[in-house]
């Protein structure tokens, strides 16, 4: 693919999916459909999500993307029955990440970052376990998991987690502004070089250190042209979701990218 073909919207850019893959079709970018409708109506069916967002993507030929439903769930816990929620939410979305022809389903790990060791451990091996089985249907489907960081401190995590699973369609996610906000003692590019060619999803955008903002890439502390410089050098040719949550925004730091990419 060329650089264009890799970049991508997110769906929250716009007050509707419908006007954020309008503006992606305008941008000549890719989509990432994010807050799948399950969350503004927990009773919709999932042939009523999956038709409604095949009706809005009609017509719709660049790249698309799923990040999978996060809020509060957690595949690592030891609650059997909550677990069995966690199962639904990721199957629906998977589900339809297959049926609008996404190549790539995001996920958070739901790890909260807790310092007891044998939590932690606890939680590595139920999420690996569960990932060894699943990953299954995508290697069969083609489609490609990402585990995203977000409290992680250190890339390491995320590491030990893709390698306990093992398997060619299970990558790794980077999220800028999730480092710059909670692992403030590393560097973006410090994961960028950790991740290597296993990295293979970007979200990028900004903040102060304080707040997740999600700014453009000007508006904050991250320095993205040394963060583009390494990802050239040490990756193999990754998404870039513009995870900016205005229209401004987004115009704003397609312009940058695509000047630092090309320099």
């Amino acid at each position: 693919m060329e650089i264009k073909e890799k970049l991508l919207i997110s769906s929250s850019a716009k007050k509707s999916i419908k006007e954020s893959i309008e503006l992606a079709k305008e941008l000549g970018v890719g989509i990432e459909i994010s807050r799948l409708p399950y969350y503004k109506n927990p009773t919709l069916t999932e042939e009523e999500v999956i038709n409604g967002l095949k009706e809005d993507l009609n017509g719709f030929e660049n790249h698309i993307t799923v990040h999978a439903m996060f809020s509060d769930l957690n595949i690592g816990t030891q609650d059997k029955e909550l677990k069995e929620t966690v199962k639904k939410r990721y199957q629906q979305s998977y589900n339809t990440a297959k049926a609008i022809g996404a190549d790539i389903l995001l996920f958070h790990t739901g790890n909260k970052g807790t310092l007891h060791y044998g939590s932690q451990e606890t939680f590595k091996e139920n999420f690996i376990s569960f990932w060894k089985e699943y990953i299954k249907a995508f290697e069969s489907d083609n489609i490609t998991a990402v585990i995203e960081n977000v409290f992680e401190t250190t890339p390491d995590y995320c590491i030990e987690l893709m390698e306990g699973v093992n398997s060619p369609k299970f990558k790794l996610a980077l999220d800028t502004g999730h480092v710059n906000l909670y692992a403030q003692k590393t560097k973006v590019v410090d994961w960028v070089k950790a991740y290597g060619k296993n990295l293979y999803h970007l979200h990028i955008h900004n903040n102060y250190q304080s707040n997740d903002d999600h700014t453009n890439l000007v508006n904050g502390t991250l320095n993205f042209k040394e963060i583009i410089s390494e990802v050239k050098k040490y990756c193999e040719n990754p998404s870039f979701v513009f995870e900016m949550f205005t229209e401004e925004d987004i115009r704003k730091s397609l312009i940058i990218f695509k000047q630092i990419y090309e320099e």
